[in-house]
């Protein structure tokens, strides 16, 4: 099967040799300020098309992961603190648990998931599934398409009941909350520019734009902006969560203000997304140690990889028992480490890309502390792409390592992002940690 469509079609160097070059400075323009691309001298600029199988399967696939996640943990137990107790998450990570009630805690858990996904022979294949709004591709997503079609003239093909970017999708789920509470249409997008990534204010306020022109009353605010008990005699009855509780804790920000508001407006995503969000989700699903029917259990032989909590004790794998160390100590190549409840790629560790004596003082560390779950690495099928190199002036195609983004809003396949370093071979790829952005149409 052909993965990749290769349009827009392959740039004319013989008609215009600094076409390349225009089409990056192009780019790097309408996303300056913005965490689009890495600190490299290499800037994509075409982006990514996936033949029309492929991205109904991914669609799909994605649709039925984040429904299956969502049942699984909720069918476990009806009250948020015993969950993020099972997942392992700790008091600064969830410092918002339960603060608009029991019931908007559950339904408000899985409304904005971002998956991570390879491809494997034309399979989608999940590495993790991550449910909550603090992420850079609803930003990115309109304005790389903004300028791809300025450069190409290249229009999304969003297929029946899909959107091709996630502000579409969030709008509605805003007005139906609205409408079905009998509630103005308004929305708060909150976040800090203390955010090491963000330097430019855009970041946070394109969403409040594009609610505006659809006729929300909407802004970006600090945090701080709930602290007065007046905030101003402004109120809100939608907000968008675009940080993370562990995060501001860590800046010293209080969130006593934002835990007040959840009694007159609804948090967009709840804390128990990190729950949902956890690695040891995948692990549960992997081991059939959670109810699954025959449709669920296909699924995950065929979507998740081979996953377990990294813990002393025996494992099924291949068709044999082992004790879980040893296994991992002996076939490293074949694994992954990752911590339960950490973003940002922080803490992965690779067995091909570690040194023995590193993956087995980490692998020990973690089935002492019981807090990370180790996963079998799935090779990715290959992808290369064009980048403009500043260096030398040239377009150069490369093989590149990747991560899918799909994006489900309100079970809305949303569009999809991709994560990229080029070079290619088995590494952790993350913005944090070096990749760029670029996006799937």
């Amino acid at each position: 099967m052909d993965l990749w469509d290769d349009q827009p079609a392959a740039l004319d160097l013989n008609s215009d040799a600094d076409l390349p070059r225009r089409v990056a400075d192009h780019l790097c323009r309408e996303l300056e300020g913005l965490p689009f691309k890495a600190d490299s001298p290499l800037t994509p600029i075409r982006p990514v098309v996936l033949s029309a199988p492929v991205r109904t399967a991914l669609s799909a696939a994605t649709r039925y992961l984040v429904d299956l996640v969502r049942r699984v943990c909720w069918s476990l137990t009806d009250d948020p603190a015993d969950l993020a107790r099972r997942t392992g998450l700790g008091p600064n990570q969830i410092a918002l648990l339960g603060a608009g009630g029991t019931e908007r805690e559950i339904r408000f858990s899985s409304c904005n998931v971002r998956s991570d996904a390879i491809l494997r022979n034309g399979i989608p294949v999940f590495l993790e599934c991550n449910f909550g709004a603090a992420n850079g591709f609803p930003v990115l997503a309109p304005r790389l398409l903004a300028a791809y079609r300025q450069a190409y003239g290249l229009q999304p093909r969003p297929a029946p009941g899909e959107v091709s970017e996630p502000f579409e999708s969030r709008l509605r789920l805003y007005r139906r909350i609205c409408d079905e509470s009998g509630l103005p249409h308004s929305v708060v997008i909150i976040g800090t520019m203390r955010d090491s990534d963000v330097e430019d204010i855009r970041y946070f306020e394109a969403e409040a734009l594009y609610m505006r022109a659809h006729g929300f009353d909407s802004d970006f605010v600090e945090p701080k902006f709930f602290d007065s008990p007046s905030r101003g005699g402004r109120r809100y009855s939608v907000a968008l969560k675009h940080f993370l509780p562990e995060g501001l804790l860590a800046q010293g920000v209080s969130l006593d203000g934002i835990a007040r508001a959840h009694t007159d407006t609804m948090f967009m995503v709840s804390d128990s997304g990190l729950s949902l969000s956890s690695k040891l989700v995948f692990a549960w699903l992997s081991a059939e140690s959670v109810p699954l029917s025959d449709a669920d259990r296909d699924f995950v032989r065929r979507h998740i990889p081979w996953t377990r909590l990294a813990a002393p004790g025996e494992v099924g794998y291949e068709g044999r028992q082992w004790d879980l160390v040893e296994l991992a100590d002996r076939r490293r190549t074949e694994f992954v480490l990752k911590p339960l409840n950490s973003c940002g790629g922080q803490g992965v560790l690779i067995g091909s890309d570690a040194d023995p004596g590193e993956w087995r003082s980490r692998l020990e560390h973690a089935a002492l502390r019981r807090d990370y779950v180790l996963q079998q690495y799935v090779e990715s099928d290959p992808l290369s792409m064009d980048f403009f190199d500043a260096r030398t002036g040239e377009l150069r195609r490369m093989a590149v390592a990747y991560v899918l983004g799909p994006y489900v809003v309100d079970d809305i396949y949303s569009g999809c992002s991709l994560r990229h370093v080029a070079g290619g071979g088995p590494r952790v790829v993350n913005h944090l940690q070096g990749a760029s952005f670029n996006i799937i149409v």
